[in-house]
């Protein structure tokens, strides 16, 4: 199979889209859950599907399939819609261990690491006259929180019950999808949107553009607290100059994002995967910014809760990425 193919052209240091057609043999398709179709999650799949599907013509498919995010992914993971997904670290975490959300559905322990990706960094979006200059503030405002089965929902409102702040205290509490939730704030028709996302993102950009609005930093005291007493959250910034508007770094929490799977996934699709998606990172980068800069070590690591898959070990090993 084109597998055997990989392997080789590792060996050979040749990159992945380079291998020749192969014999006519088994085809097998398989779906990466992603994220809203404007999102970095779709944008990530998409590129690292196409460069798949180059490597791996006539033998593997990789489809990137939208959806409205992990909580969702999560779920299409368990019941075997879906062959691997985008997942916030948090939310693979509280899935794998049962633990929140999860308690009621048990323990996942059939879930499996493929790989982390980039930082995904609470991103709170303001419209400048809303007069809001801390969480706090949030509250008798209009907000808009993410789609329900998305991860930025969970993860908003955990943040929210951390800062003091409950559904109850706003004025108007909406769940839209990322896009929609800029051009609202855009309309003035909402105060503020939450977003987890990693940086640059287009809906972030346009915002800050185009909308007077602006990001709010989380206070340095409940960031302490955030990231001491829980293990996927890490202290983070949103560097000066990644927008135009940004003239300095703002202080922030971040998760990872993570691609994950089933115990039971087939391996020639992981380990290709991961083969893959590791020879081409530029290409990925040129493609999908958000995916410049990824450190295969980091990928290895960060915010991989659930044990790794066999045939991604396997993989980052034929890389002697350890």
């Amino acid at each position: 199979m084109r597998l055997a193919s990989i392997r080789r052209a590792f060996a050979l240091g040749v990159a992945a889209a380079t291998f020749a057609a192969p014999a006519a043999g088994a085809f097998s398709l398989f779906s990466v859950g992603s994220g809203e179709i404007s999102g970095n999650y779709y944008a990530a799949a998409k590129a690292i599907c196409d460069l798949m599907n180059r490597a791996a013509a006539g033998e593997m498919r990789c489809s990137p399939e939208p959806t409205v995010g992990s909580i969702y992914n999560l779920e299409a993971l368990r019941q075997g819609q879906i062959e691997f997904a985008f997942v916030q670290s948090d939310w693979q975490r509280a899935a794998y261990d049962g633990s929140g959300q999860y308690a009621a559905a048990g323990p996942m322990r059939e879930l499996r690491s493929v790989f982390s990706l980039y930082p995904e960094a609470v991103t709170v979006l303001v419209r400048r006259e809303a007069g809001v200059s801390s969480a706090a503030d949030l509250a008798g405002k209009r907000i808009d929180i993410g789609q329900p089965a998305s991860g930025r929902r969970a993860t908003a409102l955990w943040l929210l019950r951390e800062a003091g702040v409950e559904t109850g205290d706003f004025a108007v509490l909406r769940e839209l999808a990322a896009g929609n939730a800029v051009d609202e704030l855009c309309a003035g028709r909402i105060d503020a949107t939450m977003l987890v996302v990693g940086h640059p993102n287009a809906a972030v950009a346009r915002a800050l553009a185009d909308c007077d609005a602006e990001i709010l930093p989380v206070a340095p005291e409940l960031r302490v607290r955030l990231v001491e007493n829980n293990a996927e959250v890490a202290a983070d910034v949103i560097r000066a100059g990644v927008y135009p508007q940004l003239a300095a770094d703002l202080p922030t929490i971040a998760v990872r994002a993570t691609l994950a799977t089933r115990e039971d996934a087939d391996p020639e699709q992981v380990e290709a995967l991961v083969l893959t998606t590791l020879s081409g990172l530029d290409a990925l980068g040129s493609r999908a910014p958000v995916l410049r800069g990824l450190d295969p070590e980091a990928m290895l690591r960060a915010g991989l809760t659930a044990p790794l898959h066999p045939a991604a070990h396997a993989a980052f090993e034929a890389l002697g990425v350890k």
